[in-house]
């Protein structure tokens, strides 16, 4: 039996990031040290399912975007000042969602998502994701977010980006 709890401790936070790495087949360990920074931002909010032996199955989280953010930065500068008013000035960054593969298609995205947005005091809420990822995207879009801007390049990437956003 699966269980979903509030993302806490440390040692989740080194399962997170083991998960990250099998996911997107990589060394890279950065995830570990952006969560800790992140759990200190206004509102941060995270969430894991757990298996019956406690190991991270998926996460999500996310935090009060705000102007100083490195993303808020970033997303700011996509927007004109209405847009900016409308969508970043009281919103919810949705910054992770990763499920392992062999849990996919089994509701447990939706349920971290669900969660996620559940009792945010915020008006709106952005994720960016990768504008070829299908599986993300058809889920997002099961979920009612709708693009915002796209093509979206954050941070020296070549690789197009889409804003997703939804009002809470």
């Amino acid at each position: 039996m699966m269980k979903l709890i509030e993302l806490a401790s440390y040692e989740q936070i080194e399962q997170v990031s083991e998960l990250y790495r099998v996911i997107w087949n990589s060394k890279d360990n950065s995830i570990k040290s952006r969560m800790i920074k992140h759990k200190s931002y206004k509102r941060f909010k995270g969430f894991v399912i757990l298996s019956d032996e406690n190991k991270v199955l998926g996460f999500s989280y996310g935090y009060s975007s705000l102007p100083g953010q490195f993303y808020h930065e970033l997303l700011a500068k996509e927007f004109k000042k209405d847009e900016y008013q409308y969508w970043l000035q009281d919103c919810f960054e949705f910054v992770e969602l990763a499920v392992h593969p062999s849990y996919r298609k089994k509701g447990l995205g939706t349920l971290l998502i669900e969660k996620l947005l559940e009792d945010l005091d915020n008006k709106t809420a952005i994720l960016t994701t990768q504008m070829d990822n299908k599986s993300a995207r058809s889920l997002y879009d099961s979920l009612h977010w709708k693009v915002l801007k796209a093509p979206f390049y954050p941070s020296n990437t070549k690789h197009p980006y889409v804003i997703m956003d939804k009002e809470i």
